[in-house]
């Protein structure tokens, strides 16, 4: 496919075509309509298709190739995938998870392409999806689409295996990184080791604290509560981070006595001036 159809504006124009002549419809009922039109339109013939239908335009795409090539040319062009371009990919089946990783794995293509080559590897084979989460993780510089996708696969399936392999290049990885990969681990609770990264992130990375209280709070590990209200006090700390670090004593079951003032923070002046 050398030039994407914005399938997206023939289904509007398919739509204005039907609704001429219906009369006001509410939130429900429009909805309602939609799915409707949407499912006669997809194997209706359309002339700008040739004469095929949508669906039957997608169906000629039979091979792993041709479907990434399709996929990449959305996200060249700047416009969605058409989900009938990604339904397409389970028609086909798992002879396109090696593509896909490969794609996914392209540090030359756009975020939002690996994130959706990512997540389209996930429903076909979950395996390679989490080989290659782990690696964008790992390897994690800054936030964009695609490690958080990374991110999110790992902390919905993280088990022994996946939190080893995490947690032995943690000390070699970027600090977003680590953040990530604690985020991840907060759902494999008990192991000592995330506590202590997570505790030696509240310590010993001042920028981090707020993210780490954060973590903490999420983890549920009470031996957190007296290290955390050490930090309320400390003249350094901003609204923000207070805020944070608070809010994780609490969650953890602890409590917080004295209420402090930050006039001056622009955080907490922002507030101050909405009440």
């Amino acid at each position: 496919m050398n030039r994407p159809i914005d399938l997206e504006h023939l289904f509007h124009h398919y739509v204005a075509d039907h609704l001429q002549n219906v009369g006001k419809l509410d939130e429900d009922a429009a909805g309602e309509m939609a799915e409707k039109l949407y499912a006669e339109w997809a194997d209706a013939p359309c002339a700008a298709l040739d004469g095929c239908s949508p669906r039957a335009w997608f169906a000629r795409l039979d091979t792993p190739e041709a479907l990434v090539e399709a996929l990449t040319a959305y996200a060249r062009a700047d416009m969605e995938p058409p989900e009938l371009l990604l339904d397409r990919f389970f028609d086909v089946g798992a002879i396109c998870a090696a593509p896909l990783e490969a794609l996914a794995r392209d540090g030359g293509e756009s975020a939002a392409l690996r994130a959706q080559a990512l997540d389209l590897l996930n429903g076909l084979d979950e395996a390679r999806a989490v080989r290659t989460a782990i690696d964008a993780v790992l390897a994690a510089q800054e936030s964009d689409a695609f490690c958080e996708l990374a991110a999110e696969i790992l902390a919905s399936r993280v088990d022994a295996d996946v939190a080893d392999r995490l947690l032995d290049g943690y000390d070699a990885a970027p600090d977003f990184a680590r953040t990530l990969i604690l985020e991840a681990l907060c759902n494999f609770p008990g192991d000592a080791r995330v506590y202590e990264r997570m505790l030696e992130m509240l310590k010993n990375r001042p920028e981090q604290r707020a993210d780490a209280a954060r973590l903490l709070g999420r983890y549920g590990d009470a031996r957190a509560i007296e290290p955390l209200k050490a930090l309320l006090d400390l003249t350094d700390i901003g609204y923000y981070e207070y805020m944070e670090v608070r809010n994780a004593v609490e969650a953890l079951g602890g409590e917080v006595e004295n209420e402090r003032e930050f006039y001056g923070d622009p955080d907490y002046e922002y507030l101050r001036e909405l009440e």
